[in-house]
């Protein structure tokens, strides 16, 4: 039997949940217009950023790569001088060597134990050149002797003569190489004429020293059209070779480029209109490690933007990716800074930045912007207003 204590305690208890369900429940029910209260966007807040007083330095950035310079292959335009006269396959008997530097004066490869020269020239090969011969080819050798064997007092111009041959000798033997001395064949046929001389009298002695006369004029060291390749520019690095020892001369014989390193990179055509030649640049590497270039070349503008090249300060690292800095402007000094978006044009055409105290009090500023860079724009306050560092300028949207 309950006492009346313990039914007053029950009545108590379901007393207060009742009243606990009602009032979750009433506190859970909202008014149309609390509700549409709730579901407004809150007051947008101002955004501001303070007015900073730094050095501001304009900048194009790109990707580039580090690599040789542009390659050319190498081909021969000639035959080597065959043994005694003799014709035959011509074979490669000691090949070059990657990674190697061509000098003037350098022997690229031996073909059937020949020596193939490299000398600086843009005129090819396409003779073999003997005593008396003229032309752009001989000027060239010439030229190209006159660097190599200062010495020799050879003059400037002039067809092969025997001055010329002899420093030809020079240039193989120093090589270690003997020049191409007249053949077997050649030195019978020498013999013939001088003895036709010897036993002939009147019209037939006129016509053997005539003869003997015209023999004579290329007798001599001859150079094979095959024993010298003229390239327009050296030094070059040798980057690949594609004749093998043993195997015949057939195409290319090998690709060179310049030895020094150059960054191929490409900007947007906007960017590019921004660069000149003899610009500093910082390559910063992908371990973060940073050097200094210079742009030398500026491409014509294309589909994918404009090709450029600079030279960099390190001549090591070939091949590998870099982010390419080029300084394009910077100020004088310090001046005021501000974000872009922070100016904006009037309708009287005249750029403005809004400033905001502490209360939210704002007044428009006119400014005259200078150099933009990395986001931000130099701005100076025009028309007797001011604008000091420190104070905060209104974002635009906000």
């Amino acid at each position: 039997m309950r006492t009346p204590f313990r039914m007053v305690a029950v009545i108590a208890a379901i007393a207060l949940t009742t009243g606990a369900g009602g009032w979750m429940a009433a506190s859970r029910l909202r008014s149309p217009a609390d509700a549409a209260a709730a579901r407004r966007a809150p007051e947008a807040s101002l955004v501001t950023v303070p007015v900073e007083r730094r050095l501001l330095t304009s900048q194009v950035v790109t990707q580039g790569s580090v690599t040789y310079g542009k390659a050319r292959q190498i081909t021969l335009t000639g035959t080597v001088a065959a043994a005694d006269g003799g014709s035959g396959s011509q074979l490669v008997t000691k090949a070059s060597a990657s990674g190697r530097t061509l000098r003037e004066g350098d022997v690229l490869l031996e073909i059937n134990g020949r020596p193939v020269f490299v000398l600086k020239g843009t005129v090819p090969m396409y003779r073999t050149l003997t005593l008396g011969s003229e032309g752009d080819d001989v000027r060239q050798v010439r030229a190209a002797l006159r660097r190599l064997l200062p010495d020799r007092g050879l003059a400037r111009s002039g067809a092969v003569n025997d001055s010329m041959l002899d420093a030809v000798r020079a240039l193989y033997q120093g090589a270690g190489y003997a020049a191409v001395e007249p053949t077997t064949e050649q030195r019978n046929r020498l013999r013939e004429l001088e003895r036709a001389v010897t036993g002939a009298e009147g019209q037939p002695l006129k016509d053997a020293r005539n003869d003997l006369a015209d023999f004579r004029k290329t007798y001599g060291v001859s150079i094979a059209s095959g024993e010298i390749v003229f390239l327009p520019r050296l030094p070059l690095r040798v980057t690949s070779v594609s004749a093998k020892a043993g195997n015949p001369v057939s195409g290319a014989v090998a690709t060179v480029a310049d030895p020094a390193l150059v960054v191929n990179a490409t900007v947007a055509t906007e960017d590019a209109e921004l660069l000149r030649t003899g610009l500093p640049a910082t390559l910063q590497d992908e371990d973060g490690g940073e050097s200094a270039a210079t742009v030398t070349a500026i491409g014509a503008a294309g589909g994918e933007g404009t090709p450029i090249i600079l030279t960099p300060r390190d001549r090591s690292g070939a091949g590998r990716s870099v982010k390419v800095s080029i300084e394009v402007g910077r100020t004088s000094g310090e001046v005021l800074a501000v974000p872009v978006a922070a100016v904006f044009t009037a309708s009287d055409g005249q750029a403005r930045v809004t400033v905001a105290d502490s209360a939210g009090i704002r007044r428009d500023v006119p400014v005259e912007p200078g150099l933009a860079a990395g986001g931000d724009v130099e701005v100076t306050p025009v028309g007797g207003a001011t604008l000091t560092a420190g104070e905060r300028v209104v974002v635009s949207g906000s």
